[in-house]
């Protein structure tokens, strides 16, 4: 069986843990980071910490288990970048800079509703005409987290936050609908272990990391503060509001329900 793990700079505390050895995997399961991470890409007999705007892919074939999550309070790693201030422009095409399904998510979750900017297309490739066009650039992970050279720069999750009082749930861990307790109570303590030797451990890669991404002391550390790791009961509809709101305009319709598989501790 294969745990797969978004590799994002919101999951690093997953990752480097993992990567650098200081954990190992359960009995015949792998691990596996994989960035930008899609539903497409978790079979039905993979467990995965996917990038909440995955969930939609994988409700017929998979249940959350709400002890392993990220959450970000008020402080996130997608950023809307523009020229001008937000209150200034009405409407132009919005550039999705590598940018995955997340931050996409949060995007059209605020660029419209907060900002009150009217998309008048979504581009990801830097061919496309409209990208040239493009007053608001969506970025995320260490990029969003980085001083602009020039312009304004907006954290979406802050912008989220103001205008629904709840965080962001930007990742969640997904098992297969049929996989025993057991085995899953086994994927989570070791995402517990893990997710505890990465904050002990701390000082060993949180300062380089920022470091080599060109990510402020200050900005950093805000960031890592505002992370939670288990989804609360009261997250949830956090959870579902932004996967209504962040579907409007596409063709995935958000999910009514997400089916939560309890008891499952690391304990």
């Amino acid at each position: 069986m294969r745990i797969l793990i978004d590799d994002a700079f919101a999951t690093k505390i997953y990752t480097v843990a993992i990567s650098s050895g200081w954990v190992s995997a359960p009995n015949g399961m792998a691990v596996s980071p994989v960035e930008h991470l899609t539903g497409d890409e978790v079979t039905p007999d993979d467990a995965g910490l996917i990038a909440s705007s995955e969930l939609r892919r994988l409700l017929a074939t998979h249940e959350v288990i709400p002890e392993t999550a990220i959450v970000a309070d008020g402080v996130g790693a997608v950023a809307m970048r523009t020229p001008v201030r937000p209150d200034q422009i009405a409407s132009t095409p919005v550039r999705l800079l590598d940018a995955g399904g997340a931050a996409e998510l949060l995007a059209r979750a605020t660029v419209q509703p907060f900002y009150g900017i009217t998309p008048t297309a979504w581009v990801r490739g830097d061919d496309a005409p409209e990208a040239a066009r493009a007053e608001v650039v969506i970025v995320e992970g260490a990029e969003a987290l980085r001083e602009p050279e020039g312009g304004f720069s907006e954290d979406l999750a802050r912008a989220w936050f103001i205008w629904t009082a709840q965080p962001v749930v930007s990742h969640v861990l997904v098992v297969p609908n049929e996989l025993p307790s057991e085995e899953a109570g086994k994927i989570v303590r070791f995402l517990a272990d893990a997710r505890s030797v990465g904050l002990e451990r701390r000082r060993e890669w949180r300062s380089q990391l920022a470091e080599r991404e060109g990510v402020g002391r200050d900005r950093a550390s805000a960031f890592w503060a505002a992370q939670r790791f288990t989804l609360a009961e009261d997250d949830r509809p956090a959870l579902l509001n932004l996967l209504a709101k962040g579907s409007r305009g596409t063709p995935s319709s958000s999910p009514l329900t997400v089916q939560f598989r309890e008891g499952i501790r690391a304990e």
